[in-house]
């Protein structure tokens, strides 16, 4: 914390001292999985949307190929739940 001339004290985030000024992926808006939370390698064209939540292709494919009675298939279904209702 910071001291200022108004005796008011400074959050880490108002200190423009240690404010980074960095722009992660050069201001492309790029979409972030449902399931993983990651970013897929070729952005919105590497996987699908569901009433707007975006799922990557790795995690498609989990989803075509996970058994029903798997832990992974009754995760899926329960994300894809939560979105519809």
């Amino acid at each position: 914390m910071i001291k200022t001339s108004q005796n008011r004290t400074l959050s880490p985030s108002e200190n423009p001292e240690k404010v980074e000024r960095s722009v992660p992926n050069e201001g492309k808006l790029l979409p972030v999985c449902y399931r993983c939370t990651q970013v897929p390698k070729k952005g919105l064209y590497d996987g699908f949307r569901v009433q707007g939540m975006f799922f990557c292709s790795d995690c498609q494919q989990e989803l075509f190929t996970a058994e029903p009675d798997s832990p992974e298939y009754q995760e899926f279904l329960f994300l894809i739940k939560g979105i519809f209702y």
